[in-house]
């Protein structure tokens, strides 16, 4: 009788998925909508100071919006959710691949260009990084893309200093002071894009001096203040 019950359960339930069986684009909108929520989640707890449990639900968000893009790998949505996810939970490269990948099937954003530059500069690829805003904020003049993205060049040369000054303590002193030069190159581009920022400039030049970093102070005297 439990066997016959069974077998009468497994039919019903295999007749109801058949019956209620959602479309492709229905499947990716749930999926993509449980990314969104646990997203949405993270940035509360981040909000809260609650990182570790924010870096968690990202990558729950991430898990999601793979399998979202398993689904159908050309929506938009899908993909720039995936890439800035990625970014977020700073899988650069990764990142850099799906953001490549939505510029050449969806077209040129800004969000795109922008963070797939920051990605590449994360991973030391400045020049290609800036190539990359540059085409981002040609194609968003407006004053807020730039000014996130000079915050975020400034946390990239913070994080680069500090983990030079770790290396150094560990004596590791050329890789710190790589680090510490990667951190004045980087603000060095986000003085580029806002010249008038006093903050940015006297810190940039304090950094250099104390580097004795010729190239950025040269760089800043031809460029910045001829």
């Amino acid at each position: 009788m439990k066997s016959y019950t069974l077998r009468i359960t497994a039919v019903f339930i295999l007749f109801c998925s058949c019956k209620h069986q959602l479309t492709k684009k229905e499947q990716v909108f749930k999926v993509f909508n449980q990314g969104v929520s646990l997203n949405i989640d993270a940035i509360e707890a981040q909000n809260n100071g609650n990182f570790e449990k924010a870096a968690d639900l990202n990558r729950q968000s991430i898990a999601r919006f793979q399998e979202a893009f398993q689904i159908d790998s050309t929506s938009p949505l899908v993909r720039n959710a995936l890439a800035h996810s990625l970014y977020i939970d700073r899988q650069f490269k990764s990142a850099i691949s799906v953001f490549e990948g939505d510029i050449r099937t969806n077209g040129e954003t800004a969000m795109s260009y922008r963070e797939l530059g920051l990605c590449k500069i994360n991973i030391g690829e400045v020049k290609d990084g800036k190539l990359a805003i540059d085409k981002a904020f040609s194609l968003d003049t407006s004053y807020e893309i730039k000014a996130i993205t000079i915050r975020d060049l400034e946390d990239i040369s913070d994080l680069a200093f500090s983990y030079g000054e770790s290396y150094e303590k560990e004596g590791q002193i050329e890789k710190g002071k790589d680090y510490k030069h990667f951190s004045v190159t980087v603000l060095t581009m986000a003085l580029e894009y806002n010249k008038l920022d006093s903050r940015i400039e006297k810190k940039l030049l304090e950094l250099a001096q104390q580097l004795g970093d010729k190239e950025a102070l040269e760089y800043y005297q031809k460029v910045i203040r001829p």
